[in-house]
């Protein structure tokens, strides 16, 4: 009697499932349209099953579909309509060109701020251990996770972790998200590197391996061609048997313990189907690299809000104008969900040169220069967009210090003198009881400079006396403001002025805190406020005040106005378009109509003889479109001179304190244009100034991640402090800056300073975590780092640059560049620089 009483109460129970799964659910307005309950799974490899074949999305030699796993044979649920989830694991390269890291696909699983939850069929088994990071992107092992480490600031918490729960328990989805969902999250997203490695990067180019993300390259003309750079060939969509095809995917084989060809595939290309613009896809059709399917394309979908509503955030909505908060996908089940990332664009992924697979060094190559490409689109048409919204925008005025404005400008070596431009007028970090002990070091070197100086009056050769010193000479200080105003002014070089943003370049990536906030406009001709203070702050607001008394716009919109007309219809060409046909065509019509039969025939004639011109000239024009990726046989020089770009650091976390002598070095042997740039520049000016680079140098640091637009082909040298070279000839810190420039092709010098008395700890590194008493120089013979985590006095250390060790680095590096030296070098003349701080 109870187990009848039981299986009755079992049958209703169905029964009410059932009824509830059938009746429509509380769906979000962006889910309404698109809403299917999937009672069944198609197919794949169910439970002890040889594998099987799930459709997946790859290109062959950045990403291998390993396996699907936890799925069902067709049409197996049950009678009571229950969910199972299924996962796709994908290989992806390694350094050494090996499938040996793995990201993954979901399939029908819910998903909330806590917990992602996997609906096993019947007869699956609990993974192993197995936890994936959105740092690194991917796992280690060819199986599924259950651990997802969100890592970074969330909640208070310095780490989160994502479980997955894998039950038995039946789906409990009150909503649905349907389209294909990029799931990432970014720690400490107000930094540049972060951002854009473990964000932008890792989304673009694992959207393009999975098929989501087409592109297509536009001309002036608006003739448009599909983007194949940095992908493979396209997968046959038919079923492969003998002879499998290359491009296939490989499927992990339980039964095999291994990995075996999948028997059918996808193809990645020959999605864009449009060859011009016209007025259908005006939405995204722009001259340069744009996303084909940018206004019905995948979910981009961040843990946090924070990770994309940053300065870029622009550069996702150019991917995919689909950007959700996580709260109105809260609870949500997923058709398709995507964690981790491929490992082309993924910079934390060193390649090894030397490794006979070559592949993937190639495809990052290429993947990195259509990278740079939709970039520059993207920021040029959010920059149309802000200036539509804000006609009193000006172009970009340069740095508020007009100082570093000139030395961004660019100066050669008849304006040698205005290196000094550069010098700090304070040395923060440094206590006023340590400044003595930087004057007695540059003090003892006095005597050797007037000897250089007084051989070099005597005309003696002082180039070599200047190398036999042990150090450096003294940098100079700054001159009062009224002497450097009447010196006379060179004339600026010329140089386009691409249309400002308003976004900065750079972020320290050794901050924990967060960053300031940009400036806001309060109106056409309101005044900007800004968050924090210093110099810049203050120079701007006196600034701007005068030019308020003026009535002249100011605020940020008044630096970021622009002249470039806004993209879009203007490339619509006379007789091209489907509307210009259409229009074409209805004329032929109607002349036919009130003409005679052989007028009528002879117009029909001359229109198919318009079009075969039109469309034989149109493929002209498409074989004429550059490809992104242009490679030379020989490297050319900028012209009339070459230029060499000093990323400065001047705030004193990892800096240089004779920053002037750096730049008398390069004037002084070497006939070129000298830019020095700190990023504070919006992001289209930062990539023009680089794309117009011959030599990039400066100290490590997360403005390093610009390098990325870097001149193809050009020479970059990364400069380290005391004791960060390891014993494995490695740094602690770098090596993924150093892939960003060999990304494009670049040659890559690094220098590390060898002189512990010229380096600088800074004071407030030493808290409690450090359990260590202050010392202004590290000890040669004490214990040198092994890391660079935050927090290790080591890693923010200021430094003085040996000029003896470092001008043959720099001469090494112009060398490389092809860049010669001068027959009769100037002299170099060096004094203090911190003379003006005071005792």
């Amino acid at each position: 009697m109870l187990v009848q009483q039981h299986d009755a109460q079992q049958q209703q129970q169905q029964q009410q499932q059932q009824q509830q799964l059938e009746q429509p659910h509380e769906l979000s307005d962006t889910d309404s349209s698109e809403w299917v309950l999937p009672k069944n799974v198609a197919g794949g490899a169910g439970a002890g099953s040889a594998g099987g074949s799930a459709t997946g999305t790859t290109q062959q030699q950045q990403t291998q579909q390993v396996g699907t796993i936890g799925q069902q044979q067709p049409g197996s649920g049950d009678e009571a309509g229950q969910l199972y989830s299924s996962a796709t694991v994908y290989a992806v390269r390694n350094g050494n060109g090996n499938f040996t890291k793995f990201y993954y696909k979901f399939h029908n699983v819910r998903m909330t701020k806590k917990a992602l939850y996997f609906y096993m069929p019947p007869g699956m088994a609990r993974p192993e251990e197995n936890w994936v990071d959105f740092v690194s992107g991917n796992a280690t092992l060819p199986t599924l996770p259950t651990m997802i480490v969100i890592k970074g600031e969330v909640q208070r918490q310095k780490w989160y972790y994502m479980p997955i729960k894998y039950t038995t328990a039946r789906a409990e989805c009150t909503a649905w998200t349907t389209k294909p969902t990029y799931f990432l999250q970014v720690r400490y997203s107000y930094n540049i590197w972060h951002t854009w490695n473990e964000g932008l990067m890792g989304a673009f180019q694992t959207l393009r391996e999975q098929g989501m993300l087409p592109l297509a390259q536009v001309d002036a003309h608006g003739n448009l061609r599909e983007v194949t750079e940095g992908l493979s060939t396209e997968c046959p969509a038919a079923e492969v048997t003998e002879g499998l095809s290359t491009e296939c995917p490989t499927v992990w084989d339980e039964e095999l313990n291994g990995t075996r060809p999948e028997t059918t595939c996808r193809k990645r290309l020959g999605l864009v189907k449009e060859v011009h613009c016209d007025m259908k896809n005006q939405g995204w059709c722009r001259p340069g690299v744009a996303s084909y399917r940018r206004f019905d394309g995948p979910i981009i979908l961040p843990y946090t809000a924070a990770s994309v509503m940053n300065r870029w955030a622009q550069v996702y909505d150019a991917m995919s104008t689909d950007v959700r908060d996580f709260s109105l996908v809260d609870g949500h089940c997923f058709k398709s969900l995507l964690v981790g990332k491929t490992n082309t664009l993924n910079y934390y992924q060193a390649v090894n040169s030397t490794s006979e697979i070559q592949a993937h060094i190639r495809e990052r190559v290429e993947a990195m220069a259509v990278f740079k490409a939709f970039v520059s689109t993207a920021q040029r048409e959010f920059v149309a967009q802000e200036r539509a919204k804000n006609p009193a925008a000006t172009q970009f005025r340069g740095y508020a210090n007009k100082k570093m404005e000139r030395l961004r400008q660019g100066i050669g070596p008849e304006d040698i003198d205005l290196v000094d431009y550069i010098s700090p007028s304070e040395v923060p970090g440094l206590l006023r009881e340590e400044l003595p002990q930087l004057k007695q070091m540059w003090a003892k070197r006095r005597k050797e400079i007037a000897a250089i100086e007084a051989a070099w009056k005597a005309g003696k050769d002082v180039v070599s006396l200047a190398k036999n010193l042990d150090s450096d000479e003294e940098d100079q200080g700054d001159e009062e403001e009224e002497e450097e105003e009447q010196q006379p002014r060179k004339a600026k070089p010329q140089q386009p002025q691409p249309d400002a943003d308003g976004d900065e370049g750079d972020g320290d990536d050794d901050s924990e805190g967060a960053e300031e906030q940009q400036q806001q406009l309060a109106g056409a001709g309101g005044k900007a406020k800004a968050q924090g203070s210093g110099e810049v702050d203050k120079r701007r607001s006196l600034r701007e005040r005068g030019a308020a008394a003026a009535g002249k716009p100011t605020g940020e919109g008044a630096r970021r106005r622009g002249h470039r007309t806004r993209g879009g219809r203007t490339l619509l060409q006379a007789g091209m378009g489907a509307a210009g046909d259409a229009a074409a065509a209805a004329a032929v019509g109607a002349a036919g109509a009130v003409s005679s039969g052989s007028e009528s025939e002879d117009l029909v004639l001359d229109e198919a003889a318009e079009v075969a011109r039109q469309a034989a000239e149109h493929e002209e024009q498409l074989k004429a479109m550059p490809t992104i990726l242009q490679r030379t046989d020989e490297y050319q020089l900028e012209s009339p001179r070459p230029v060499v770009t000093y990323m400065s650091r001047n705030f004193f976390s990892r800096g240089v304190l004779n920053e002037p002598d750096i730049l008398r070095y390069i004037l002084s042997n070497y006939n070129v244009t000298l830019r020095v740039t700190t990023f504070e520049e919006p992001l289209l000016q930062a990539m023009e100034l680089l794309q117009h680079t011959d030599v990039l140098l400066g100290m490590h640091g997360a403005g390093w991640t610009n390098g990325m637009f870097i001149k193809h082909g050009a020479v970059a040298m990364q400069m380290f402090p005391y004791g960060w070279r390891l014993p494995d000839n490695t740094t602690i810190r770098g090596y993924n800056y150093r892939e960003i420039v060999l990304a494009s092709e670049c040659k890559y010098f690094e220098w590390v300073s060898q002189r512990w008395d010229y380096a600088f700890f800074r004071r407030i590194d030493f808290n409690r975590r450090v359990k260590m008493e202050y010392v202004l120089h590290p000890d040669p013979n004490g214990p040198h780092p092994v890391d660079g985590w935050p927090g290790n006095p080591w890693i923010y250390q200021n430094t003085y640059v040996d000029m003896a060790h470092f001008g043959p680095y720099i001469d090494a590096a112009m060398a490389a560049a092809k860049i010669p030296k001068v027959p009769n070098p100037l002299p170099v003349t060096l004094k203090d620089a911190v003379s003006s701080t005071g005792s």
